[in-house]
């Protein structure tokens, strides 16, 4: 019997699909990203099950919807009892570690609970003392974490991190404050006096490969979660990162305001401000954003993704260094994307553009599981997928209780081999379809389905009198909104019934019953 392999999951957290070299982008340079897959399979069109952090999280840790884990929002914690695909390994006798951003619990705490009650990832649990870095776990199936709590340079004062800036880079606390805005007032954007050493991505790509390298000690194989917190508002990556790019060759977004105009009418609301949405706040008056500030806000973000990368680099040197990368599936995706200037939107929230729910994935794959590298594949697939799809690969029955579907015939049909043998025994078809699911907590009639197909996209409202439907295939699928369109009446039809058995069908296998009566 072959040993089973390791598994290194890195997510990023707010990242387009687009902001890669090897996803097609001109001007951000990802040399890492790049070379991974140039060794593996690049999925095309992966989406994810929820636009927002922790909803997408859990689905990444357990491999069920939103509906069925029961984290539906951001503000609700990932029930413990929940299982994780950290927990199935972990009971087949591998090594589980999380590093990074976890975000199972909230970063705050509701009104009326204590700083002790409020869980291991709140910073009041932590400003309070209740959590402490000698906490390392277990947590949700973890044996061991390392966490990081927040984004921007805030993050650099609690959890593991701050201790970790605390001991190795002592005077780069106190420039967190020290903070310089952008010249032309792009909003969040800024440049704090703390060195690239310090920032998060770095300690990630340092704490990361050192722990790799003690792995490579250890007989058992592992899964390692590498989490960057970045990139993500605000848009403060450290000096030199803030000003690579000139901001007059970032891409700009394909479509912008223009477009609004056959929106549902809350994507205006939200532009104009004044109100909570889950990524956009009162203050966060888009309709006064100017090109050049949109234009600081990418360029910005290019310059998180570029930090990213090259620690993204210094873990796949430590897999070479140690002989790792020949047993080790390496998987690479976002917890979602950022609108971008999309519609003239930015951030998250109920505005389920491509730009949001299409995130980056790249899988690598063992020298003995496939021939080759470098490929592509259009396959639609979910983030729900990635916990079956990693239990397959490891030779390991898919819990019935996962909602994803095993995708490891489709990455070995990608790579040459399309017998799906070592996939055990599936089929490569892959999925005709990929569902999206939000629920907004400020505004509640807001209860979102997306489908997408191969060619169409369609965003149901139930209970609305509008929705969104695109024509995939368009140069610009999503400059045109063909909802009302009568031309496209039979389609949006039997998206509608697609959607309507997806709802049927996608209840939770979790409660099943155990016997006739």
């Amino acid at each position: 019997m072959p040993e089973p392999p390791n598994v290194l999951l890195i997510t990023t957290d707010q990242m387009r699909a687009d902001h890669m070299g090897c996803s097609g982008n001109p001007v951000v340079r990802t040399p890492n990203l790049d070379r991974l897959a140039a060794g593996g399979v690049l999925l095309e069109r992966a989406y994810v099950s929820n636009p927002v952090c922790m909803p997408n999280r859990s689905t990444l840790a357990t491999g069920r919807l939103p509906r069925n884990h029961g984290c539906w929002s951001n503000g609700i914690n990932l029930p413990a009892h929940e299982r994780t695909l950290a927990d199935v390994l972990a009971e087949r006798g591998y090594h589980t570690a999380l590093l990074g951003k976890a975000h199972f619990n909230t970063f705050g705490r509701g009104e009326g609970v204590a700083p002790e009650d409020a869980g291991m990832e709140s910073r009041d649990a932590w400003n309070a003392g209740a959590v402490t870095p000698e906490w390392t776990g277990p947590y949700y199936g973890f044996q061991h974490v390392e966490l990081c709590i927040g984004h921007g340079v805030d993050n650099m004062r609690l959890g593991h991190l701050g201790q970790w800036v605390r001991e190795h880079h002592p005077r780069a606390a106190a420039g967190v404050d020290r903070r310089t805005p952008a010249a032309n007032g792009a909003s969040q954007c800024y440049t704090a006096a703390v060195p690239t050493e310090a920032h998060s991505s770095s300690w990630l790509g340092t704490i990361g490969s050192a722990y790799l390298r003690r792995l490579a000690a250890d007989a058992r194989p592992f899964f390692l979660w590498v989490s960057f917190p970045d990139p993500h508002h605000p848009f403060c990556p450290p000096a030199p990162y803030d000003g690579m790019y000139a901001r007059e060759e970032v891409v700009p977004p394909a479509f912008g305001p223009e477009a609004l105009a056959d929106r549902p009418p809350y994507f205006r609301r939200a532009r104009e401000g004044g109100e909570w949405w889950e990524g956009i706040g009162p203050k966060d008056l888009l309709s006064e954003m100017t090109e050049p500030q949109l234009r600081e806000i990418i360029a910005r973000t290019y310059g998180m993704v570029t930090l990213i990368d090259e620690n993204i680099g210094r873990l796949l040197d430590a897999l070479d260094a140690t002989g790792l990368a020949e047993r080790t599936v390496v998987v690479f995706t976002s917890d979602h994307g950022d609108l971008m200037g999309d519609c003239g939107m930015l951030f998250k929230g109920p505005f389920l553009l491509e730009g949001l729910i299409r995130v980056p994935m790249i899988w690598r794959l063992p020298a003995a599981r496939g021939a080759g590298g470098g490929a592509r594949s259009a396959a639609l697939m979910s983030s729900c997928d990635i916990a079956p799809t990693v239990l397959e690969l490891v030779g390991m029955d898919v819990p019935r209780a996962m909602d994803g579907a095993g995708q490891a015939g489709v990455l070995l049909k990608a790579l040459g081999d399309s017998s799906g043998a070592e996939a055990g025994g599936r089929a490569p078809a892959g999925r005709d379809a990929a569902f999206v699911e939000f629920k907004s907590m400020y505004h509640t009639e807001l209860n979102l389905r997306t489908i997408v197909t191969a060619d169409r996209k369609l965003t149901y409202y139930p209970g609305l009198p509008y929705g969104e439907l695109y024509d995939m295939t368009a140069a610009a699928p999503e400059a045109r909104n063909l909802h009302d369109d009568p031309a496209y009446a039979a389609d949006l039809a039997a998206l509608r019934r697609r959607l309507l058995d997806e709802a049927v069908l996608g209840h939770d296998e979790r409660l099943w019953p155990t016997c006739h009566a």
